[in-house]
């Protein structure tokens, strides 16, 4: 077969097959002091999960349902190849924030998995050592609300009289815990 058909091919597969409006995100995202938008997660979280975030209800919350007084939301995709770079970053920050106990409890980590199913998130955070909760966002309804941002990005949110807002945000691959850790103690 010719290397132009397969390559035609191939690229009409990956448009069949992963979503356009993830490949071409237009980045606009939401700015600092925005109230969090209301997301809802229908999809069943573990006991472990439900007992971290402080769920009162295994399916159908949202993240206004999250305790705690700054939250780390990392979106990425099972698809992205700078993704995973994140990971271990955010596992150390989330190991550090657990065994310090002024912080835990207080500063929640987790990561929303954009356009991607249960089984598909399962094996990542099998394949990287994922230690925070992941939730699934299969049809792209929190990419949404979050402006379409391109993955990875990391959001942190303050709880507020008024609700949870948008304090910071990060497009792109963490530079270091130290740094993140550095943010999160000047926002918290």
């Amino acid at each position: 077969m010719n290397k132009g058909i397969l390559v035609t091919l191939a690229a009409i597969f990956c448009f069949a097959v992963f979503p356009i409006h993830l490949t071409y995100a237009d980045g606009k995202t939401l700015s600092k002091g925005t109230s969090l938008p209301r997301i809802s997660f229908k999809d069943a979280v573990s006991a472990d999960t439900m007992n971290y975030l402080g769920l009162s209800r295994k399916s159908n919350f949202s993240l206004d349902d999250i305790h705690g007084s700054l939250l780390i939301i990392e979106l990425f995709s099972t698809y992205c190849t700078s993704c995973p770079r994140n990971v271990p970053i955010l596992n150390d920050v989330y190991t550090r924030i657990e065994r310090d106990t002024r912080m835990k409890g207080k500063i929640k980590i987790l990561a929303i998995a954009i356009g991607n199913t249960g089984k598909e998130v399962e094996s990542y955070k099998a394949a990287y050592n994922v230690l925070f909760p992941v939730l699934t966002d299969l049809n792209f309804s929190v990419h949404d609300a979050f402006g379409n941002p391109r993955v990875p990005y990391t959001i942190f949110v303050r709880k507020t009289a008024k609700g949870k807002t948008i304090i910071d945000s990060h497009q792109g691959v963490l530079d270091s815990t130290e740094n993140v850790l550095k943010k999160v103690h000047s926002l918290n």
